[in-house]
């Protein structure tokens, strides 16, 4: 590429623009877009090296950068781009700066014209993605809740840290993204067949929750997780994958079936109250309302204090019956049923 009658492409451009000498690193050509960036008189550019443009911290990285990519040996020809780079203008301003550079022949030399487009937006665009995804993978990760999700072929495609640490426990084995989601070591045949089928489910475009369990090898106790199964489109509409969620449900079904069982208690105390109480505190008002309380002496009272007294024994059994439901332990555990 000969630099000639094209200068005023270079001198007018409106992107920031130079040639550097590929020996030396000098520049030896400056547009007036690179000084109006930058700060630098065109003078001040023509007494500098293309690393003077680059913080002391990036030096380093800047030579590999050269010699790994060969750039400065005179047989390396055509477009590079270079990236999103790090520069400081005269002022020791950061400026982030993406590069593409093209061999050309300027006095004679071997040169490279450089073009150095303002990348500043996308920089910025770029830190706001990366701290968005930081954000979601500590909340993501902090949770208790499991999630996960699969491609089309049932292979691992993400996984946060409570569904690791949850498989691992369970089946002994950590998984691995890229790995079968159903294929577990700890799962028998019947679990694989029946895992393969929820992600089928999903992958044909079916959203449904479940509850299933799982033995927990360490304590001998039965879990059990809602587990809901999403299919994740593209932008077409086809189905690319699938995301679960699971969380145990174990505590609250444990709090559910003893609000089932108090509930059930209470049925019962209500009934015994209505039925087995009510008979004797009925029999004991009419005993009363026959009582001779203006003669307590009336022979006839005798009768009717000792019927009194056994009413009174009545209800006395009764009020033990209704404490001992009261704390009882419900229905037997053989009884219930996981949803």
């Amino acid at each position: 590429m000969q630099l000639t009658d094209l200068n005023f492409l270079f001198d007018d451009n409106p992107q920031p623009m130079w040639i550097y000498d590929l020996s030396s690193l000098l520049m030896l050509k400056v547009n007036k877009a690179a000084t109006a960036k930058y700060g630098y008189s065109e003078e001040e550019f023509l007494n500098m090296r293309i690393t003077d443009l680059r913080p002391e911290e990036e030096q380093e990285k800047f030579y590999a950068y050269l010699k790994r990519k060969g750039i400065t040996r005179t047989d390396f020809h055509g477009i590079n781009y270079g990236g999103i780079w790090k520069h400081r203008d005269k002022n020791n301003n950061v400026v982030f700066v993406e590069i593409t550079s093209h061999d050309v022949k300027f006095q004679n030399k071997d040169c490279r014209v450089v073009v150095a487009a303002d990348a500043s937006e996308k920089m910025h665009f770029q830190e706001e993605l990366i701290w968005t995804k930081s954000n979601l993978e500590a909340l993501i990760n902090n949770t208790q809740d499991q999630i996960w999700s699969v491609d089309k072929e049932m292979r691992y495609v993400y996984m946060n840290r409570a569904y690791c640490d949850n498989i691992t426990r369970l089946t002994g084995a950590e998984p691995k993204n890229g790995d079968y989601s159903f294929l577990h070591p700890g799962f028998n045949e019947k679990e694989v067949l029946v895992w393969n089928e929820y992600y089928s489910r999903a992958l044909a475009g079916e959203r449904y929750t479940i509850i299933t369990q799982s033995l927990d090898p360490v304590t001998q106790k039965m879990l059990s997780f809602e587990i809901s199964f999403n299919p994740i489109y593209k932008i077409k509409g086809d189905v690319t994958g699938a995301g679960c969620f699971a969380r145990d449900i174990t505590a609250w079904l444990e709090t559910e079936k003893a609000m089932v069982d108090q509930n059930e208690r209470l049925r019962n105390i209500a009934s015994v109250t209505s039925h087995e109480l009510r008979r004797p505190v009925a029999s004991m008002l009419g005993l009363i309302n026959i009582m001779d309380r203006e003669n307590f002496f009336n022979p006839d009272n005798k009768e009717i204090i000792e019927h009194l007294l056994i009413v009174g024994n009545e209800i006395d059994q009764v009020i033990r019956l209704i404490v001992d439901k009261s704390f009882m332990e419900g229905p037997s555990k053989d009884k219930y049923r996981e949803p």
